[in-house]
């Protein structure tokens, strides 16, 4: 009976830590350009939900998940595509992608949370987190979204 009792919970333990394992992602630069580049691609066909998803937790703090795809739908933003450069690591866990739309080159900061790739608004675009802390309203009017 207590080696049954032992076996089951090995096979328990050993269950709960590939469950959890399951949703690690590598720390590389090879695998957050193609997080990035996914992300990038939900962002541009208004792909809202996964795009929200990815937010850090002080990103997903500035809006609800439903407020951002409702304003989302209301308001499709469409900055073109994008591509994905590089990403490169910075100090304190922080690492910078670097993508290109339409010639610009812009700077998105993400970081690891539980092994996940969490992209943080509130550090990449400080004007766009103030926005979604704000209204609707004022969403409207600082994307010049026409709601006809």
């Amino acid at each position: 009976m207590r080696w049954t009792l032992a076996g089951l919970v090995v096979v328990m333990v050993g269950l709960s830590l590939a469950h959890r394992g399951a949703g690690v992602e590598p720390t590389t630069s090879t695998e957050l350009v193609r997080v990035a580049t996914s992300f990038d691609h939900d962002y541009q066909f208004n792909i809202d939900g996964p795009t929200w998803d990815r937010f850090d937790p002080a990103s997903q703090a500035l809006i609800s998940r439903a407020n951002y795809i409702r304003w989302h739908q209301e308001c499709p933003a469409s900055p073109g595509p994008a591509t994905v450069l590089r990403a490169t690591r910075l100090a304190g866990g922080w690492w910078r992608v670097d993508y290109e739309i339409g010639a610009v080159v812009l700077h998105d900061y993400w970081h690891q949370i539980d092994g996940r790739w969490r992209f943080s608004l509130v550090r990449s675009n400080p004007s766009a987190a103030a926005l979604y802390a704000s209204t609707f309203a004022n969403f409207v009017r600082a994307t010049g979204c026409s709601l006809g």
